[in-house]
């Protein structure tokens, strides 16, 4: 009778503690159930936000810079500005004979931002008109100063320095009387001329004139 009644309480006892069990595993379903559903409606309901900055940088002006070669002799400034022509009436004789030279100076400057290289050519000028017979008057350009001790007849002046051609006789067509030579910007040469009348001179030339006309071109050193 009492083991009866222990069995039967033992199984009363089971089927309790089976009943709380399944009681939790519902609990634990529907906890899960909640959550899932709680992260579907933030998938499907909402959107991710994150949080975002931008920033425009306007720089100042940008100014162009110049390239600008100038020519001096015994004036004070010559050639400024782009293209500019220069009158170089210093560089002038009068009474010249045969075998005299004449020494003058010519500064070339570059007064721009940049480097640049230059040259010269000499042409028989225009105003006064040539008249002197072809290969009678040359020029010759050194890298150096006029040396004009010499005022006694016949003079002959000459520079100092170095010769950078050649004599050269003055024709109709440029001919380089200076080779490409670089000069940093700010920086300035000093460069001296001598002008010949041929000792084989022409009679016809006596009386006669004529002017001289350098073209220098300068040109930007990008290296």
């Amino acid at each position: 009778m009492r083991r009866s009644m222990h069995h039967a309480a033992g199984r009363a006892d089971h089927r309790a503690t089976t009943r709380r069990a399944t009681r939790w595993r519902v609990r634990a379903s529907l906890g899960l159930a909640a959550a899932s559903l709680a992260v579907v409606a933030l998938t499907t309901n909402g959107s991710w936000a994150f949080w975002t900055d931008s920033s425009t940088v306007t720089g100042g002006a940008l100014t162009a810079g110049t390239m600008d070669l100038q020519l001096q002799t015994t004036n004070p400034n010559g050639a400024v500005g782009l293209a500019t022509a220069y009158s170089a009436s210093d560089i002038a004789v009068s009474g010249l004979t045969p075998s005299e030279a004449r020494a003058f100076p010519v500064t070339v400057k570059d007064v721009g931002n940049a480097d640049f290289t230059y040259a010269a050519t000499v042409t028989q000028g225009t105003s006064p008109s040539w008249g002197y017979a072809a290969g009678d008057i040359t020029v010759r350009f050194y890298a150096g100063t006029p040396d004009t001790s010499d005022t006694t007849y016949p003079i002959q002046q000459t520079c100092g320095g170095t010769a950078l051609t050649a004599a050269v006789a003055v024709g109709t067509s440029g001919t380089t009387v200076i080779p490409s030579r670089r000069l940093a910007a700010g920086a300035s040469e000093s460069l001296c001329v001598v002008v010949t009348m041929a000792t084989t001179a022409s009679n016809a030339d006596q009386g006669q004139s004529g002017s001289l006309r350098f073209d220098f071109t300068a040109t930007q050193v990008t290296s």
